[in-house]
Protein backbone atom coordinates (compact mmCIF):
# COMPACT_ATOMS: atom_id res chain seq x y z
CA UNK A 1 0.00 0.00 0.00
CA UNK A 2 3.21 2.52 1.23
CA UNK A 3 4.34 1.68 -2.62
CA UNK A 4 0.66 3.01 -4.29
CA UNK A 5 0.95 5.87 -2.10
CA UNK A 6 4.24 6.82 -2.71
CA UNK A 7 3.38 6.23 -6.66
CA UNK A 8 0.22 8.54 -7.03
CA UNK A 9 2.05 10.94 -4.60
CA UNK A 10 5.05 11.07 -6.97
CA UNK A 11 2.90 11.13 -10.10
CA UNK A 12 -0.70 12.60 -9.60
CA UNK A 13 0.93 16.49 -9.84
CA UNK A 14 2.77 15.19 -13.30
CA UNK A 15 -0.67 14.09 -14.19
CA UNK A 16 -2.35 16.97 -13.19
CA UNK A 17 -0.06 19.22 -15.31
CA UNK A 18 -0.46 17.44 -18.19
CA UNK A 19 -4.15 17.58 -17.97
CA UNK A 20 -4.35 21.09 -18.28
CA UNK A 21 -1.40 21.71 -20.51
CA UNK A 22 -4.18 19.61 -22.91
CA UNK A 23 -7.30 21.42 -21.33
CA UNK A 24 -5.59 24.67 -22.12
CA UNK A 25 -4.43 23.69 -26.05
CA UNK A 26 -7.55 22.20 -26.82
CA UNK A 27 -9.46 25.59 -25.89
CA UNK A 28 -6.59 27.68 -28.44
CA UNK A 29 -7.24 25.77 -30.79
CA UNK A 30 -11.00 25.66 -30.64
CA UNK A 31 -10.43 29.67 -30.22
CA UNK A 32 -8.82 29.37 -33.03
CA UNK A 33 -11.39 27.72 -35.17
CA UNK A 34 -13.56 29.99 -34.14
CA UNK A 35 -12.17 32.94 -35.09
CA UNK A 36 -14.28 35.60 -36.78
CA UNK A 37 -12.41 38.27 -38.46
CA UNK A 38 -12.29 41.80 -37.18
CA UNK A 39 -12.72 44.60 -39.10
CA UNK A 40 -10.04 47.50 -38.20
CA UNK A 41 -9.27 51.00 -39.61
CA UNK A 42 -8.27 51.22 -43.03
CA UNK A 43 -4.64 52.06 -43.67
CA UNK A 44 -3.42 51.06 -40.30
CA UNK A 45 -0.76 48.45 -39.17
CA UNK A 46 -2.23 45.74 -36.52
CA UNK A 47 0.25 44.83 -34.52
CA UNK A 48 -0.95 41.04 -33.12
CA UNK A 49 0.96 40.37 -30.05
CA UNK A 50 0.51 39.08 -26.04
CA UNK A 51 -0.28 41.50 -23.65
CA UNK A 52 1.86 43.97 -22.05
CA UNK A 53 4.45 42.77 -19.46
CA UNK A 54 5.56 43.57 -15.89
CA UNK A 55 8.29 45.45 -16.34
CA UNK A 56 8.63 45.94 -20.50
CA UNK A 57 5.76 46.34 -22.85
CA UNK A 58 6.02 42.71 -23.79
CA UNK A 59 7.74 39.29 -22.17
CA UNK A 60 8.68 38.22 -26.12
CA UNK A 61 12.12 39.95 -27.60
CA UNK A 62 9.91 39.96 -30.95
CA UNK A 63 7.35 41.86 -29.89
CA UNK A 64 9.21 44.75 -28.45
CA UNK A 65 11.34 44.49 -31.73
CA UNK A 66 8.34 45.12 -34.02
CA UNK A 67 6.22 47.75 -32.07
CA UNK A 68 9.49 49.52 -31.32
CA UNK A 69 10.17 49.52 -35.46
CA UNK A 70 6.98 51.14 -35.73
CA UNK A 71 7.27 53.90 -34.11
CA UNK A 72 10.83 54.47 -35.66
CA UNK A 73 9.22 54.43 -38.54
CA UNK A 74 5.94 56.05 -37.60
CA UNK A 75 3.43 54.59 -39.44
CA UNK A 76 -0.11 54.20 -38.50
CA UNK A 77 -0.48 51.39 -36.33
CA UNK A 78 -2.35 49.67 -33.39
CA UNK A 79 -2.07 47.20 -30.69
CA UNK A 80 -3.95 43.72 -30.91
CA UNK A 81 -3.10 41.82 -27.64
CA UNK A 82 -4.77 38.59 -29.14
CA UNK A 83 -1.60 36.65 -30.42
CA UNK A 84 -2.05 34.00 -27.50
CA UNK A 85 -4.82 32.39 -28.68
CA UNK A 86 -4.78 33.75 -32.35
CA UNK A 87 -1.39 33.04 -33.70
CA UNK A 88 -0.03 34.09 -37.14
CA UNK A 89 -0.48 31.57 -40.16
CA UNK A 90 3.85 30.52 -39.06
CA UNK A 91 2.52 30.04 -36.07
CA UNK A 92 4.36 33.13 -34.49
CA UNK A 93 2.91 35.05 -31.42
CA UNK A 94 3.86 38.61 -33.55
CA UNK A 95 2.53 39.34 -36.66
CA UNK A 96 0.51 41.93 -37.86
CA UNK A 97 -2.43 42.61 -40.50
CA UNK A 98 -2.83 45.59 -43.49
CA UNK A 99 -6.48 46.10 -44.65
CA UNK A 100 -6.68 42.49 -44.28
CA UNK A 101 -3.38 41.26 -45.72
CA UNK A 102 -2.07 39.40 -42.79
CA UNK A 103 2.28 39.28 -42.32
CA UNK A 104 4.12 36.54 -40.34
CA UNK A 105 7.46 36.86 -38.71
CA UNK A 106 8.62 40.07 -37.36
CA UNK A 107 11.59 40.74 -39.96
CA UNK A 108 9.43 39.77 -42.87
CA UNK A 109 6.94 41.81 -41.09
CA UNK A 110 9.29 45.32 -41.04
CA UNK A 111 10.02 44.54 -44.69
CA UNK A 112 6.71 44.84 -45.92
CA UNK A 113 6.05 47.76 -43.80
CA UNK A 114 8.76 49.42 -45.68
CA UNK A 115 7.02 48.77 -48.86
CA UNK A 116 3.70 49.67 -47.93
CA UNK A 117 4.89 53.13 -46.35
CA UNK A 118 7.96 53.71 -48.94
CA UNK A 119 9.95 53.52 -45.86
CA UNK A 120 13.83 52.80 -45.11
CA UNK A 121 15.46 53.65 -42.15
CA UNK A 122 19.32 52.53 -43.37
CA UNK A 123 19.31 54.66 -46.57
CA UNK A 124 21.58 57.24 -44.87
CA UNK A 125 24.20 54.52 -43.48
CA UNK A 126 26.98 53.08 -45.35
CA UNK A 127 26.74 50.06 -46.90
CA UNK A 128 29.18 48.77 -45.19
CA UNK A 129 27.47 50.08 -42.09
CA UNK A 130 24.35 48.43 -42.89
CA UNK A 131 25.82 44.98 -43.66
CA UNK A 132 27.25 45.20 -40.23
CA UNK A 133 24.07 45.83 -38.81
CA UNK A 134 22.28 43.16 -40.40
CA UNK A 135 24.86 40.68 -38.87
CA UNK A 136 24.47 41.90 -35.35
CA UNK A 137 21.05 41.78 -36.15
CA UNK A 138 20.90 38.19 -37.49
CA UNK A 139 23.21 37.48 -34.55
CA UNK A 140 20.66 38.25 -31.75
CA UNK A 141 17.46 36.96 -33.66
CA UNK A 142 18.92 33.66 -34.06
CA UNK A 143 21.57 32.72 -31.65
CA UNK A 144 21.55 35.34 -28.50
CA UNK A 145 17.50 34.30 -28.55
CA UNK A 146 18.12 30.55 -28.06
CA UNK A 147 20.33 31.37 -24.63
CA UNK A 148 17.55 34.23 -23.52
CA UNK A 149 15.27 31.70 -23.73
CA UNK A 150 17.24 28.51 -22.26
CA UNK A 151 17.67 30.39 -19.11
CA UNK A 152 14.49 31.65 -18.69
CA UNK A 153 11.82 29.02 -19.33
CA UNK A 154 14.47 26.27 -18.66
CA UNK A 155 17.82 27.20 -16.38
CA UNK A 156 15.89 29.46 -14.28
CA UNK A 157 13.52 26.59 -13.48
CA UNK A 158 15.92 24.34 -12.55
CA UNK A 159 17.60 26.95 -10.20
CA UNK A 160 14.12 27.72 -8.61
CA UNK A 161 13.64 31.45 -9.69
CA UNK A 162 9.86 32.00 -9.58
CA UNK A 163 9.48 32.54 -13.56
CA UNK A 164 5.23 32.26 -13.79
CA UNK A 165 4.91 34.96 -11.07
CA UNK A 166 7.43 37.03 -12.49
CA UNK A 167 6.12 37.36 -15.87
CA UNK A 168 2.48 36.60 -14.59
CA UNK A 169 2.35 33.33 -16.97
CA UNK A 170 0.44 30.39 -15.75
CA UNK A 171 2.63 27.63 -14.71
CA UNK A 172 1.21 24.93 -16.75
CA UNK A 173 2.10 26.98 -19.48
CA UNK A 174 5.50 27.70 -18.67
CA UNK A 175 6.25 23.91 -18.18
CA UNK A 176 4.91 23.66 -21.83
CA UNK A 177 7.29 26.48 -23.12
CA UNK A 178 9.88 24.83 -21.37
CA UNK A 179 9.77 21.61 -23.15
CA UNK A 180 8.94 23.26 -26.57
CA UNK A 181 12.51 25.33 -26.05
CA UNK A 182 14.30 22.49 -25.05
CA UNK A 183 13.06 20.77 -28.22
CA UNK A 184 13.47 23.81 -30.45
CA UNK A 185 16.59 24.80 -29.24
CA UNK A 186 17.99 20.70 -29.76
CA UNK A 187 16.81 21.51 -33.37
CA UNK A 188 18.53 24.78 -33.51
CA UNK A 189 21.46 24.12 -31.67
CA UNK A 190 22.18 25.68 -29.31
CA UNK A 191 19.80 23.33 -27.11
CA UNK A 192 22.73 20.91 -27.56
CA UNK A 193 24.92 22.47 -25.40
CA UNK A 194 25.32 22.29 -21.61
CA UNK A 195 24.25 25.02 -19.33
CA UNK A 196 27.61 25.90 -18.70
CA UNK A 197 28.44 26.38 -22.56
CA UNK A 198 25.03 28.30 -23.13
CA UNK A 199 26.46 30.66 -20.44
CA UNK A 200 29.67 30.78 -22.71
CA UNK A 201 27.94 31.69 -25.88
CA UNK A 202 25.53 33.97 -24.41
CA UNK A 203 28.30 35.99 -22.60
CA UNK A 204 30.34 35.71 -25.98
CA UNK A 205 27.51 37.20 -28.05
CA UNK A 206 26.69 39.92 -25.07
CA UNK A 207 30.43 41.16 -25.11
CA UNK A 208 30.25 41.38 -28.99
CA UNK A 209 27.41 43.55 -29.02
CA UNK A 210 29.25 45.69 -26.27
CA UNK A 211 32.43 46.00 -27.67
CA UNK A 212 30.52 46.83 -31.38
CA UNK A 213 28.26 49.74 -29.14
CA UNK A 214 31.29 51.07 -27.21
CA UNK A 215 30.66 54.40 -26.47
CA UNK A 216 28.21 55.10 -29.50
CA UNK A 217 24.66 56.23 -28.70
CA UNK A 218 22.94 53.86 -30.87
CA UNK A 219 24.25 50.67 -32.87
CA UNK A 220 25.73 52.77 -35.61
CA UNK A 221 25.76 55.95 -34.19
CA UNK A 222 24.19 58.71 -33.32
CA UNK A 223 21.17 57.94 -34.99
CA UNK A 224 19.09 54.32 -34.22
CA UNK A 225 18.92 52.07 -37.58
CA UNK A 226 16.39 49.00 -37.97
CA UNK A 227 18.98 46.52 -36.47
CA UNK A 228 18.52 48.52 -32.77
CA UNK A 229 15.10 47.19 -32.94
CA UNK A 230 16.44 43.73 -32.72
CA UNK A 231 18.83 44.65 -30.47
CA UNK A 232 16.91 46.20 -27.52
CA UNK A 233 14.05 43.56 -27.81
CA UNK A 234 16.18 41.23 -26.78
CA UNK A 235 18.32 43.05 -24.22
CA UNK A 236 15.28 44.44 -23.09
CA UNK A 237 14.37 41.04 -21.93
CA UNK A 238 17.23 40.77 -19.95
CA UNK A 239 17.80 44.29 -18.46
CA UNK A 240 14.08 44.41 -17.52
CA UNK A 241 12.62 40.58 -17.16
CA UNK A 242 15.26 38.48 -16.19
CA UNK A 243 15.06 38.81 -12.25
CA UNK A 244 18.55 38.00 -10.92
CA UNK A 245 19.19 35.30 -12.46
CA UNK A 246 22.50 33.91 -14.12
CA UNK A 247 22.17 35.44 -17.02
CA UNK A 248 21.38 38.89 -15.47
CA UNK A 249 24.82 38.17 -13.95
CA UNK A 250 26.29 37.70 -17.59
CA UNK A 251 24.43 41.07 -19.08
CA UNK A 252 25.38 43.14 -16.01
CA UNK A 253 29.28 42.76 -16.83
CA UNK A 254 28.81 45.18 -19.66
CA UNK A 255 26.88 48.23 -18.00
CA UNK A 256 27.14 50.27 -21.73
CA UNK A 257 24.39 47.66 -22.60
CA UNK A 258 22.47 48.57 -19.85
CA UNK A 259 22.66 52.39 -20.82
CA UNK A 260 21.81 51.95 -24.16
CA UNK A 261 18.30 49.91 -23.38
CA UNK A 262 17.65 53.08 -21.37
CA UNK A 263 18.57 55.69 -23.91
CA UNK A 264 15.68 53.27 -26.69
CA UNK A 265 13.70 53.36 -23.98
CA UNK A 266 13.97 57.02 -23.56
CA UNK A 267 13.91 58.01 -27.25
CA UNK A 268 10.89 55.63 -28.72
CA UNK A 269 8.43 54.86 -25.60
CA UNK A 270 8.06 58.14 -23.92
CA UNK A 271 4.90 56.26 -22.67
CA UNK A 272 6.33 53.52 -21.26
CA UNK A 273 4.37 53.38 -18.38
CA UNK A 274 1.41 53.43 -19.47
CA UNK A 275 2.44 50.53 -21.69
CA UNK A 276 4.04 47.85 -18.69
CA UNK A 277 1.25 46.23 -16.16
CA UNK A 278 3.46 46.83 -13.08
CA UNK A 279 2.84 43.37 -11.54
CA UNK A 280 5.88 42.56 -9.95
CA UNK A 281 8.03 44.80 -8.04
CA UNK A 282 11.94 45.45 -7.95
CA UNK A 283 12.09 45.09 -4.49
CA UNK A 284 10.35 41.69 -5.00
CA UNK A 285 13.00 40.23 -7.49
CA UNK A 286 15.77 41.36 -5.47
Amino acid sequence: MDSIRDFVKTYSREICISAAVGVALVTIIKRRKKRIKKVYPANTVVHHQIGRGPHAPSITPFALKLETYLRMAKVPFMNEFDSATNRSSKGKLTWIEYNGEEVADSEFCIQYVNRKFNVDLDKDFSEEDQAVARAIQRMVDEHLYWTVALYRWVYDLQHGIDVPTQLKVPWPFVRMLGNMVKKQSYGQGVGRHSEAEVHQVMEEDLQALSKFLGKKKFLLGERACSADCSVFGMLGQLHWHSYGSEAAKIYKKYPNLGEYCERMKEEFWPDWDECITHGWTREATK
